[in-house]
């Protein structure tokens, strides 16, 4: 089936890698990034989260103006700065708040009500998700809150397959300047693959980390439209 897809976060990573494989799979693909990419064949939509939360809403309804009705929404947007909960800027609280949480809740508002059939969505957070980290209070608890914002719309049944992703570090252009050695983190062409897999299939929700050492996928709650385990 033929289908149009929102990637939120795909211009590098492994937003970017999901948007090469879903175009390279004849389906319609839109990113959004603060920047162009040098290379791609999905269609860039510029789009930079900021601290103000009406100017995020406006500016998503501009984007979504320009594209139109979709089958999916695949959230891979990250921004993380770290610090004592005192050492960050009001901004810096905003910021992460209005990506990691305002943004995917305005985006299925608006985008369930326009879908092409039950809207689907896929929500890629963070091993911080479930990981309290010392300097990271605000990060974790967004992640935390993306994926409870998950389990809670899989509850909605005019809404289609909802899919939580939670990766453990990722060797990507998110860690520059951060200091983070990347060499043991994961690829994020083998993360991709691992989640078009996930989402692959009957379901209603799934949750699922990707861990390292070793690399591998632990499957947390598959559900089906009965929200009842899945049968495997």
């Amino acid at each position: 089936m033929h289908k149009r897809i929102l990637i939120i976060g795909g211009t590098s990573g492994v937003g970017a890698e999901l948007a090469k494989h879903y175009v390279n799979a004849g389906h319609d693909v839109w990113i959004t990034g603060r920047r162009r990419p040098e290379k791609t064949e999905a269609t860039f939509l510029p789009l930079n989260i900021s601290a103000d939360p009406k100017q995020l809403a406006q500016d998503l309804d501009l984007l979504l103006a320009d594209i139109g009705k979709l089958h999916t929404l695949i959230f891979a947007a990250g921004y993380l700065q770290r610090g004592h909960i005192d050492d960050l800027t009001d901004d810096d609280l905003a910021t992460m708040v209005n990506t990691g949480l305002l943004a995917p809740m305005l985006l299925v508002q608006r985008l369930k009500r326009e879908a092409i059939g039950p809207l689907k969505v896929i929500l890629i957070s963070s091993s911080s998700q479930y990981t309290p980290r010392e300097r990271e209070p605000a990060y974790s608890a967004t992640k935390a809150a993306m994926g409870m914002l998950g389990a809670s719309l899989a509850r909605d049944p005019d809404l289609g397959k909802v899919l939580v992703v939670a990766p453990s570090g990722i060797a990507t252009d998110f860690w520059d300047g951060s200091g983070e050695d990347t060499r043991t983190m994961l690829d994020p062409h083998w993360v991709s693959n691992q989640i078009v897999d996930l989402s692959s299939g009957p379901f209603k929700y799934k949750y699922a980390k990707i861990l390292r050492h070793p690399a591998r996928v632990e499957v947390v709650e598959c559900l089906n439209n009965q929200m009842e385990p899945a049968t495997p």
